[in-house]
């Protein structure tokens, strides 16, 4: 009996203050109005909060992404065995389409490797994006992890 709360290393309220964090990261100003910024070039002109990207930019994504988390905590009180699919999922769903792709979108065509990799560019994502997109890209990209996580554990407990 103790070997199984030794495997639980992940809490439910931990999952829940990151959520909490997350949401609240949100809120910071970031630069993702990417139809300003291309239209203008003035980085203060075109700083918006995440939900401005979540619901304007990226709504197909941002609906699939809620859907998901109402589908896992369902199947959670449900114990049905898809969960752990269905995190993995959200996961691999948030960290690509609203984390990967708007980084790696912000690199150009054509340059080498060496040069996409150097400490300028990465300068330059951060005076672009902003921390407020990180933060929230971080934070989110944690949740989701820690969120399949505590869901591979759970259901191993389940089966023993």
């Amino acid at each position: 009996m103790t070997d199984n709360k030794q495997k639980n290393i992940i809490k439910l309220w931990q999952i829940c203050l990151v959520f909490l964090f997350w949401i609240g990261a949100m809120f910071l100003p970031a630069t993702i109005n990417q139809i300003k910024f291309g239209t203008n070039f003035d980085l203060a002109k075109s700083r918006e909060n995440y939900f401005f990207y979540l619901w304007v930019q990226k709504p197909v994504t941002s609906t699939l992404l809620i859907l998901l988390l109402l589908w896992i905590i369902l199947s959670c009180l449900r114990k049905w065995k898809i969960t752990p699919f269905l995190s993995f999922s959200f996961m691999l769903l948030y960290i690509y389409d609203l984390f990967l792709e708007v980084v790696l979108g912000k690199i150009f065509v054509g340059v080498s490797l060496k040069l996409a990799l150097s400490p300028e560019t990465f300068i330059g994502l951060w005076r672009t994006l902003g921390l407020g997109f990180f933060l929230t890209s971080l934070l989110g990209s944690c949740f989701s992890i820690l969120l399949f996580v505590y869901l591979m554990n759970l259901s191993s407990l389940q089966k023993s």
